[in-house]
C-alpha cells in the first residue's frame, strides 16, 4: 500500500513537472468542471427560450437568426448562426461548447491571478476554481439560450487577460498584437452582452495596480502613467459605448439605456432605489448564492439522485484535495506568501469587480433574483472567486483551511447537480407529453390555439408550447420574415381564461421575427395532470376531468375544439433530436389510440386494444382512463366489463361525477340498448 501510494504521488509529481504548474492547474480545472457540469447533459434536451431559437434555425435557416437578435444585439445573431451550423438541433453539443467557455473564462482568471501575483499561484487557482462552479449562475443547463452570455464571459476574461499580457510585452510589436486583440475582443463580448460593462473595471483597476506599485515615481506621475496606459484600451469600450449610445436605436426597452436612464429624470427616488439594489444585489452575490440554490435544488432532490449528487460532490472534493496537497509539496509550505500590500489589491479588485458588473444591471432597472434572474449574478462571481481566495488565504490552520474550501466546492457541485435533475425531469415530461400528443393526433389543424398543461415544465411562454407543437406536425422551411407560427399557443392564466371564456377575439404577437394569431373561439386543450398520468385532449362537449385538475382547465374545458384533430393519418413523424427516441408503447400509448379509435367512431378496435395492453400487464393510474373503453363496451352492449370497471371509479365521487356526464353524453350520440341505458341511469348516475 505503501509503495502503491508513494508511486501515485511519485506519478502526479512527474504529470505536474510535464505539464508545468499553469497546464497542471488547468487540467484540475477542466476535471472538476467536468464533474459539476456535465454528468447529465445528455438527459437536458430544449427548456425556456430554446424552443423559439431552435424553431426558427430548424424553420427559416441559421441565417435568420440575424433576423432575430437585430432588434436589441445584432452581434448575437453572427454567432446563433454559427453555433447552428455546427450543432445543428442536437442539444449536447450546446451543453459541451457553453462548458469549454466556462472553463476558458476560469483558466483566463487563473491567468490573471498569476501574472498580478506570481507568488500566490494555489489562490489564484482557487479563485479560479469557484468562479468556474459559482452556484449563484443557474442557466449553464440552458446553453442554447445562454450560448452568447458564456461566449462573451470568456472573451470578456480572455480580453482583460491580454490586457496583462501587452503590459508585459518586451516588444512593441508584441505589445501592440495583445492590445489589438484585447480590443477585439471587447468590442465581441459587449455585443453579446452590454451589461458585461463591469469588466472594463476590472480591466483597468488591474493596470492602476501595476502603475500604483512603482514606488520610486511621483504620485503625479504614477496617474499619467495610468491615463497613458489606458488608453490604447479605451478603443474597445469607448467604441462600443459611442456606437450603442449615438447610433443603434433598440427595439427592445430592456436593453434601451436611454429610455431607462430617463427614468432618473421622472422620477430621482430612483437612484435611493439603485442604491438599495446594489446592496442587496452585493449581499446576495456573496453570500445568498451559496445557500438559497442549495435549497431549491440540491435539498430537493429524490433520494437516489441525492445520493448521486453527494458522490459527485465527494470525487470532487478528493480532486480539490489532491490539487491542494501537490500544490502545497510544490510551493514547499502551507502558509501564504502574500504580503499586506498585495491583500490589499485583492480585496479592493474583488469588490471593484462585484460593484462595477452589478451597476450596469442595476441601471437599466434589473437586478440579481434567484433563480430566475440568476444571469445577472455571472460577472460578478468574477471577483466572489477573487475575495473567497484572499479570505481562504488568511486561514492559517491548514486542515480548516481546506475543510472551508471543500466545503464550498461541494455546496457547489450539490447544487449544480439539484439544478441538472430538474432540467432533467422537465425534459423527459415535455419529450413524454409531446410523444402522447402525437400518438394521439396524427394532425391538428392549422391557426387552432394550443392550451397545455403539463406536469414537471413550467409554461411561462407561449412558445413553450407552440415551439414543440410545430416541430410535429408543420415544420415545413419557411423563407419569409417574419416566420408565420401555423399552431399557435397561449399560457394558461387568469387573462387567457377570460379571453377564452367571453371569446375575446384574435391576438397577433409579433415577437423576434415570429407572427402567430391566437384566436380565442379556437382552442384545444390538452392537460397531463400528474407524471403517471397520460395526456388527455378535451373535448369541449363532453370535458373528461378528474379531481387533480387545474381549476383553470375546468373553466375553460367547454370550450376546447377536438374537431380541430384530423383523425386520418399514421403518428406523424417526431424529430429524435428534438424529443429524444420514441418511449415504451406502454399504457399511454393505449390510451391515446383508444382515444383516436374513440374519435374516428372505430368502437371494435378499442376492446382488442385493451386486451392487449393488459395481456402485457400496463394498466391506468388514473381512473379517468378508463372511459374510452367503458364507452366501447357500453356500444358493444357488453354490461359485465362495464360493471367491471365500474368497481374501479364508482368510490370517488368527482370520478363517477365525469363517468356518469360522459356515458350520459354518449347515450345522446350512439343507439345504445335499453339494458346498456338502465345501467347508467341506475347504476352509474344514480
Amino acid at each position: 500500500m505503501v509503495r502503491r501510494t508513494l508511486s501515485q504521488q511519485n506519478n502526479m509529481k512527474k504529470l505536474r513537472e510535464t505539464l508545468g504548474t499553469f497546464w497542471f492547474g488547468t487540467l484540475f480545472l477542466t476535471i472538476l468542471g467536468v464533474v459539476t457540469y456535465l454528468p447529465l447533459a445528455a438527459r437536458m434536451g430544449y427548456i425556456n427560450d430554446d424552443w423559439y431559437l431552435m424553431f426558427d434555425g430548424y424553420i427559416g435557416g441559421a441565417k435568420f437568426f440575424h433576423d432575430v437578435f437585430i432588434v436589441d444585439r445584432p452581434l448575437r445573431g453572427y454567432l446563433m448562426q454559427a453555433a447552428f451550423s455546427l450543432f445543428g438541433m442536437n442539444p449536447l453539443y450546446y451543453h459541451l461548447s457553453a462548458f469549454l467557455f466556462r472553463v476558458i473564462s476560469a483558466v483566463s482568471l487563473f491567468w490573471i491571478g498569476n501574472q498580478l501575483w506570481s507568488r500566490r499561484v494555489a489562490y489564484n487557482w482557487l479563485a479560479a476554481l469557484l468562479f468556474l462552479v459559482y452556484p449563484g449562475f443557474l442557466s449553464q443547463v440552458n446553453p442554447i439560450d445562454y450560448q452568447s452570455q458564456i461566449f462573451s464571459l470568456a472573451c470578456g476574461m480572455v480580453s482583460v487577460a491580454l490586457t496583462l499580457k501587452a503590459l508585459q510585452a518586451r516588444t512593441p510589436a508584441a505589445r501592440w498584437v495583445y492590445i489589438i486583440a484585447s480590443v477585439v475582443l471587447a468590442w465581441v463580448y459587449l455585443g453579446l452582452v452590454e451589461y458585461f460593462l463591469g469588466f472594463e473595471a476590472l480591466r483597468f483597476a488591474m493596470i492602476v495596480i501595476l502603475s500604483l506599485r512603482q514606488t520610486g515615481q511621483p504620485v503625479f506621475s504614477r496617474l499619467k502613467s495610468v491615463a497613458v496606459t489606458s488608453l490604447p484600451f479605451l478603443a474597445g469600450m469607448g467604441g462600443f459605448l459611442v456606437w450603442r449610445l449615438f447610433f443603434f436605436e433598440a427595439e427592445r426597452k430592456a436593453t434601451d439605456v436611454g429610455l431607462q436612464l430617463r427614468s432618473v429624470f421622472e422620477t430621482p427616488l430612483t437612484i435611493l432605489w439603485w442604491l438599495n439594489y446594489l446592496i442587496q444585489d452585493v449581499f446576495k452575490v456573496i453570500m445568498v448564492a451559496w445557500t438559497v440554490p442549495l435549497n431549491l435544488f440540491g435539498f430537493s432532490l429524490r433520494l437516489r439522485d441525492a445520493f448521486f449528487g453527494l458522490g459527485l460532490s465527494a470525487l470532487a472534493v478528493v480532486l480539490l484535495l489532491l490539487f491542494l496537497r501537490q500544490s502545497s509539496e510544490k510551493n514547499g509550505d502551507d502558509e501564504s506568501n502574500n504580503s499586506p500590500g498585495e491583500m490589499r489589491e485583492q480585496i479592493w479588485l474583488a469588490f471593484i469587480t462585484i460593484v462595477a458588473c452589478l451597476i450596469p444591471v442595476i441601471l437599466v432597472n434589473r437586478h440579481v433574483i434567484l433563480p430566475d434572474y440568476s444571469r445577472y449574478a455571472l460577472a460578478p462571481s468574477v471577483g466572489v472567486g477573487i475575495l473567497f481566495s484572499v479570505i481562504f488565504e488568511r486561514v492559517n490552520t491548514i486542515s480548516l483551511r481546506s475543510g472551508l474550501i471543500a466545503f464550498l466546492l461541494g455546496v457547489s457541485v450539490l447544487t449544480h447537480h439539484g439544478n441538472a435533475v430538474r432540467v432533467a425531469d422537465e425534459t423527459e415530461a415535455t419529450r413524454n407529453f409531446w410523444w402522447q400528443v402525437a400518438w394521439r393526433a396524427p394532425k391538428i389543424q392549422e391557426g387552432v390555439t394550443l392550451i397545455a398543461m403539463y406536469p414537471g415544465s413550467p409554461l411561462a411562454e407561449d412558445y413553450f408550447i407552440w415551439g414543440p407543437a410545430n416541430f410535429i406536425y408543420y415544420p415545413e422551411k419557411q423563407t419569409g420574415n417574419p416566420l408565420i407560427v401555423k399552431l399557435p399557443a397561449a399560457v394558461l392564466n387568469g387573462n387567457t381564461v377570460t379571453q377564452i371564456t367571453t371569446n375575446g377575439g384574435v391576438e397577433t404577437p409579433l415577437r423576434r421575427g415570429n407572427y402567430l394569431e391566437r384566436d380565442f373561439g379556437n382552442v384545444l386543450v390538452m392537460v397531463q395532470s400528474s407524471s403517471n398520468s397520460c395526456v388527455r385532449f378535451i373535448d369541449g362537449k363532453s370535458p373528461e376531468l378528474n379531481s387533480y385538475d387545474d381549476g383553470r382547465v375546468t373553466m375553460i374545458a367547454p370550450y376546447s375544439k377536438l374537431v380541430s384533430v384530423i383523425t386520418e393519418g399514421d403518428v406523424p413523424a417526431v424529430p429524435v433530436e428534438v424529443f429524444g427516441a420514441e418511449p415504451e408503447r406502454g399504457w399511454c400509448y393505449t390510451y391515446q389510440q383508444a382515444n383516436l379509435a374513440r374519435q374516428r367512431g372505430d368502437w371494435d378496435a378499442i376492446p382488442v386494444l385493451l386486451d392487449d395492453a393488459l395481456d402485457k400487464g400496463y394498466y391506468p393510474n388514473d381512473g379517468l382512463e378508463w372511459m374510452p373503453f367503458m364507452q366501447a363496451y357500453a356500444v358493444q352492449g357488453n354490461l359485465e366489463e362495464i360493471q367491471s370497471m365500474l368497481k374501479l371509479v364508482v368510490a370517488d365521487k368527482y370520478l363517477r361525477l365525469q363517468v356518469c356526464n360522459s356515458m350520459t353524453d354518449l347515450m345522446t350520440r350512439v343507439s345504445l340498448s335499453g339494458d346498456v341505458k338502465a345501467l347508467i341511469e341506475q347504476n352509474i348516475c344514480k
